[in-house]
């Protein structure tokens, strides 16, 4: 277990955005999966977070204007960013995308990578729907070479909080893969990403195989008579699609 955990895929995220977009509130939802309560990020805090499978060191960017010069320093080795926005903040819109484009996806060091915008504070009832800013991003940027998409969420809620996250997680593993498309993207696109077994199911099918040398070969045969299952059944399924197709060539030609 521990030499798997060793050997576990590890990516860096930024969180950021304008401030009380709701970037702290997010980092700390996704690492306890409750809100608590947050203050002012006066520099920045650190989460390791695992989602589907990746083990993802998220860090969360205060969004004060006096430390914004200093994000470019923070953007070394980062496969992904989410930048956060108060929907209902529609005075600050601009401010926030014209920080996204010129602060963030004109850096050197974003190029090929991930980046989501969150469209947070859906609950809200005089809140910008997601297509709403991602219209206006899309006046704001020319083609680049990122992966954009714009997600809407409540942080508060939940509610499409781990769909949006889902998305980004899946978009860090296709670019690793390197499937991926340039510039604002409507997920989904790609074709889907193939699941991996959970931490808990890998551990409990290594302590079942190394449990003794039958338990392997109980596992490794039922493994092929399921194989072998599948193929019978494809065969079977074929010969009916072939049989009706000669019946029906058959019929056409006695008419």
């Amino acid at each position: 277990m521990g030499a798997y955990l060793s050997f576990r895929k590890e990516v860096r995220i930024i969180i950021q955005g304008l401030d009380a977009a709701g970037k702290t509130s997010l980092l700390y939802r996704l690492k306890l999966g409750e809100i608590v309560t947050t203050i002012p990020t006066i520099g920045f805090n650190v989460e390791t977070v695992v989602w589907k499978g990746l083990q993802i060191c998220a860090w969360d960017l205060g969004g004060r204007d006096k430390i914004r010069p200093l994000y470019r320093h923070y953007y070394c080795n980062t496969q992904g960013f989410i930048y956060v926005i108060d929907s209902n903040d529609r005075e600050r819109l601009d401010d926030a995308l014209q920080e996204l484009v010129h602060q963030i996806l004109m850096e050197d060091q974003v190029k090929d990578t991930v980046v989501m915008v969150l469209a947070n504070k859906q609950d809200l009832p005089n809140a910008m729907t997601g297509q709403e800013i991602e219209d206006a991003l899309r006046k704001k940027m020319s083609l680049c070479s990122q992966t954009v998409f714009v997600r809407p969420c409540s942080v508060t809620s939940g509610e499409g909080m781990h769909e949006a996250f889902d998305d980004f997680v899946n978009q860090i593993k296709l670019r690793q893969r390197g499937e991926y498309q340039s510039g604002i993207i409507n997920i989904p696109t790609s074709s889907p990403v193939k699941e991996e077994l959970s931490e808990s199911q890998l551990y409990s099918t290594v302590k079942y195989l190394f449990k003794s040398p039958l338990s392997c070969f109980r596992y490794f045969s039922f493994q092929e008579n399921k194989m072998k299952q599948s193929i019978t059944e494809k065969d079977t399924d074929d010969k009916k699609l072939n049989n009706n197709s000669e019946s029906g060539n058959q019929i056409q030609v006695s008419t």
